[in-house]
């Protein structure tokens, strides 16, 4: 895609009020890959869309806000929280921008710049043949793609003369990995090289966030006294050990949320919030949103165009 002014553009559009306006930056540098930074302020949640034409892709690096997707009102939901890649080719999706800070990369590209990584996805589609072919693909950045965007970083800050080859590999990787399995939602993310007892005392919080998890007996499951293992959790993982737990409670009530019709009282219950107070507040803390938001029906915005 040369940046001539000529190439099919990625509409994008959004009512965020007078003081929350978005502002689209092109970075530019390369010919081939655009390179737009998104930011915005957002007081009150924001309904909008993108367009990508057929032929081209966009991948949405998003660092800090939380996006709802979907392909028309009744289309499958897609959630972006902060620190997510999300893949788009050749479709159209609504799309609601929560309340607060935002902040995404945005890399868009012809479909011949990629032709390998095109031809791939068709073979898979052909070889899979359930269903449409997929349009959207959603997956945290951490801790598997982490890698992936600090070379992203690092090309982009210290630009040479093969920043595009550098750009156009990163997006080989990364595209590749999410249009492989399921979209992925993870609001408590932790380093893969945890000590063992950690990592398993991690992965059986993750599957049973409803039980109490008091301090002493997470310490003495990972071998630490109290204090020691609020310390090394903390610096290992990044945040403290009852965040972590309230983290996976809401990853578990979001899930809820979004797949079943089930009341929110029974999700706070079964995720292990005591009300339904504590599942609002910690949904609007991750997201920015409120449960009832997560499950709206938004309106198309092109049909008040």
């Amino acid at each position: 895609m040369r940046a001539d002014g000529n190439e099919p553009i990625i509409e994008l559009n959004f009512d965020c009020g007078a003081s929350g306006a978005l502002k689209r930056t092109d970075v530019g540098g390369m010919t081939y890959v655009r390179h737009e930074v998104l930011t915005a302020n957002v007081l009150r949640t924001a309904t909008g869309y993108i367009n990508v034409p057929q032929g081209m892709n966009a991948l949405c690096i998003n660092l800090k806000g939380t996006l709802i997707a979907r392909a028309g009102v009744q289309g499958r939901l897609v959630l972006c929280p902060p620190r997510s890649l999300t893949y788009i080719r050749g479709t159209r999706l609504i799309v609601q921008a929560a309340r607060g800070e935002h902040h995404s990369v945005l890399l868009s590209w012809q479909s011949n710049v990629t032709s390998l990584l095109d031809a791939w996805i068709q073979s898979r589609h052909v070889r899979n043949a359930v269903g449409p072919q997929r349009t959207v693909a959603c997956k945290p950045i951490d801790p598997h793609f982490k890698g992936a965007i600090e070379r992203f970083e690092r090309a982009v800050a210290n630009p040479s003369e093969i920043l595009e080859p550098m750009v156009v590999s990163v997006i080989y990787e990364i595209v590749s990995r999410l249009m492989i399995g399921m979209d992925q939602v993870q609001l408590a993310a932790v380093p893969t090289d945890l000590p063992e007892t950690i990592k398993e005392l991690v992965v059986e919080v993750r599957g049973n966030p409803a039980a109490g998890w008091p301090l002493k007996e997470a310490a003495s499951k990972a071998g630490y006294s109290p204090f020691h293992f609020s310390r090394v959790f903390k610096n290992l993982v990044g945040y403290g050990f009852h965040e972590y737990v309230d983290r996976c409670r809401t990853e578990c009530s979001v899930e809820m949320l979004v797949t079943t019709d089930h009341a929110v009282d029974l999700v706070a219950s079964t995720c292990g919030f005591g009300t339904t107070q504590g599942l609002r507040e910690s949904v609007k803390e991750y997201l920015g949103l409120v449960p009832s938001e997560l499950r709206a029906i938004p309106e198309d915005p092109g049909d008040n165009l």
